[in-house]
């Protein structure tokens, strides 16, 4: 159990013998090796086994039989930083000359014998049949089921020592507990004014802020920006974009999911269906779903699903992709939702309500009249959010929108015009598309449109063209030839920041090159695109320079503590109006703003009201005293003036009933924050090499 927090690294050390799947990179400059930890290999094989065993369990945990691009390259990343803790506990245990006998092998398989195979020699009593277990167990005919076993408590066994070893160091005292608990379960309560300065003119500020005074917090702060060695480059993309003849296969693909789904019975179990969908999509099937019109919204023709029969197949674009979608039933909401556009007419200072009115008829007409579009007027002229969509509401409920549209709507023939209608802010025109008070029950099959395997070739070839002119004319000419878009304005990439394309092994492939150099073409597979960069600088280890970004952050911040130092003189005008004997109640009678509200606070929490202002926590907890008022307070936005009213301590008796259940969470946590500590201190010393990129 402790060693669980270590990413897996423990269960994984086991060699799963799943077989060749075939050879995921390049073997490296070391044979069959495509990376090593402090020298010590890291073969294709154990990637591959490693790989299937991790790749297993991610289609358990997510209930599928296959991955996409995207999670196939996630599963990668978790074998490769695996593989790298594998490693490094491999050397830990040699450097503690940490060993095991076949005798205490031998002890464990037989008289504590792992859970798989404990089960199986369990009664429907839950007695174990320990001899039977043993005879099972010297049975040669078994022997290829235990001796894998037996190579995992042998592993197991290695680990418990190392635990041993590393966890003397570890207690946990009784004032650690109680410092722990009293944390969690006191309060105090107290009173707040909060002095907060006017946003409006933080603009200025900003306009106010020196380089002098940028220079300064950037020196005061240096510390924070600190920067790793980093590398900079410039890179193209080529792209696997599904091509016309790729949509019009996929088209075809779903006219035959379409057929075979409609010739189904709705009494299809859903194993049947699964079966079906795995034919024609990476995604899952998804079970029945009631929707009403909102639901339906981001569904490229809402009104199609709404109006299908039960046992109708249909073919709906949505915001998350194509879906075929079937009809099996459906049920009464008790409301009425419509399907409206809407042109919103508002109300402006300089124009009467009559002259709205006049424009909203005059609008009308024309639309009646076929000289004008209603989509067109909504996007010039409507001032609801619509506008954008040609004034396409999508499906309201008819408690969502104001009561006026609303029972026009009820009233309203579909298709028609209808209007002006008065509401607050302004006039409507609307059109009924649809008026349903239904769910419908609907089963879905989501089908994404890949590129071909002959489309992603196609970028690929491009990308080795392109690598191959860089070479010969430069980088820049290259992409000027072949007319594609050099993006060079991106961060220093670094070992530890994120990983650009979020693919890590590139990372490491552009930290192998020297200045100059021109990668060979990397195809990045959550993104479906293959790249080519050139190393353009090295950026030396150090700190941030004051430019760009960072200064803009750097000025927003000098503005932000100007802005709250301009009420530093209210503040103390105000505490100074406070005598002896008074309440902060008293702030009131000068400004109702500065009315006192009451706020219960933990030593290390933030609060609702406050939001985290933990100068106001230290202040009331270690500074104050009962029944006191504080000296103005700066906290992130504001200045504060705090009267503790009282400290609701812990309750010691209480403390006593937990103290078994809090030492044994606490030593876990310790434990855990122990290992990993201790596991990243090792990654961070290590020398890794990575070969699965561009490598021969």
């Amino acid at each position: 159990m402790i060693f669980a927090g270590l990413a897996g690294a423990f269960l994984l050390m086991i060699v799963f013998e799943w077989g060749a799947q075939g050879d995921f990179f390049k073997s490296g400059p070391k044979g069959d090796a495509i990376g090593e930890v402090n020298g010590l290999p890291i073969t294709n094989k154990e990637y591959q086994d490693v790989f299937q065993a991790v790749r297993q369990q991610e289609m358990t945990e997510k209930k599928k039989t296959t991955l996409n691009d995207a999670e196939e390259a996630e599963v990668s990343e978790k074998t490769w930083d695996e593989l790298i803790s594998q490693k490094l506990l491999e050397q830990q245990l040699k450097e503690y000359g940490i060993a095991v006998t076949d005798q205490e092998v031998r002890d464990r398989l037989f008289y504590n014998p792992p859970e798989e195979l404990r089960r199986s020699f369990i009664d429907s009593l839950g007695q174990f049949h320990q001899q039977e277990y043993w005879q099972a167990l010297r049975d040669p005919r078994n022997d290829t089921i235990v001796a894998p076993i037996t190579t995992r408590i042998r592993e197991s066994l290695k680990r418990e020592k190392l635990q041993g070893v590393l966890l003397t160091s570890i207690r946990l005292t009784n004032s650690e507990m109680w410092e722990r608990y009293d944390i969690e379960h006191s309060k105090a309560d107290i009173q707040v004014v909060k002095i907060a300065p006017s946003t409006a003119n933080y603009q200025d500020f900003i306009k106010g802020v020196t380089d002098a005074e940028a220079q300064k917090y950037y020196d005061d702060h240096k510390w924070q920006y600190k920067s790793e060695e980093g590398r900079k480059i410039k890179f193209v993309v080529f792209r696997e974009q599904a091509t016309a003849r790729d949509s019009a296969q996929a088209k075809d693909r779903i006219q035959s999911l379409v057929k075979r789904w409609q010739a189904l019975p709705l009494t299809e179990p859903d194993s049947s269906l699964k079966e079906l969908a795995r034919d024609y999509t990476d995604q899952p099937f998804q079970r029945s779903t009631a929707l009403d019109g909102r639901n339906l919204s981001s569904f490229a023709n809402p009104d199609s699903i709404m109006s299908a029969k039960v046992g109708d197949v249909v073919i709906a674009p949505s915001q998350a992709g194509l879906k075929v979608v079937r009809v099996t039933g459906s049920v009464d909401t008790g409301g009425v939702s419509y399907h409206l556009k809407d042109i919103f007419l508002a109300f402006k200072a300089s124009a009467n309500k009559d002259s709205v009115k006049n424009l909203a008829e005059q609008f009308m007409s024309e639309i009646k009249a076929g000289r004008a579009d209603f989509g067109a007027i909504a996007h010039e002229h409507s001032a609801d959010p619509s506008a954008r969509n040609g004034g396409d509401m999508g499906w309201v409920p008819e408690k969502g929108f104001f009561p006026e549209v609303m029972s026009a709507a009820a009233k309203a023939p579909i298709g028609e015009l209808s209007g002006p209608i008065e509401a607050p802010g302004g006039y409507h025109i609307i059109v009924v598309l649809g008026r349903s008070a239904k769910k419908v029950i609907v089963q879905t099959v989501q089908v994404d449109i890949h590129a071909s395997s002959q489309t992603s070739k196609m970028a690929q070839q491009q990308a080795n063209v392109f690598r191959e002119q860089a070479v010969k004319k430069g980088f820049d000419q290259a992409a000027k030839d072949m007319d594609v878009r050099v993006i060079s304005n991106v961060p220093a990439l670094t070992k530890k920041g994120q990983a650009i394309f979020s693919y890590k092994p590139f990372t490491a492939y552009i930290f192998d090159l020297s200045s100059g150099d021109i990668t060979v073409p990397v195809r990045i597979p959550s993104s479906k695109m293959t790249v080519v960069a050139q190393l353009t600088e090295i950026v030396p280890k150090g700190f941030k320079p004051l430019d760009g970004e960072l200064k803009k952050q750097i000025v927003g911040m000098v503005a932000r503590d100007k802005m709250i130092a301009s009420v530093k003189q209210k503040a103390d005008q105000l505490r100074s109006m406070i005598g002896p004997g008074d309440g902060l109640e008293k702030l009131a009678t000068v400004d109702t703003s500065y009315r006192p509200i009451g706020v219960t606070m933990g030593p290390g929490e933030s609060t609702r009201e406050l939001g985290e202002e933990y100068n106001i926590n230290i202040a009331v907890y270690y500074q104050m005293k009962d029944g006191e008022i504080s000296q103005p307070i700066k906290g992130n936005n504001a200045y504060f003036i705090v009267k503790r009213l009282g400290i609701r301590a812990s309750d010691k008796k209480l403390y006593d009933i937990e103290k078994p259940k809090l030492f044994e969470s606490l030593t876990k946590e310790k434990v855990e924050n122990f290992f990993r500590t201790w596991m990243e201190k090792l990654k961070d010393e290590a020398i890794v090499k990575d070969y699965r990129i561009g490598r021969s």
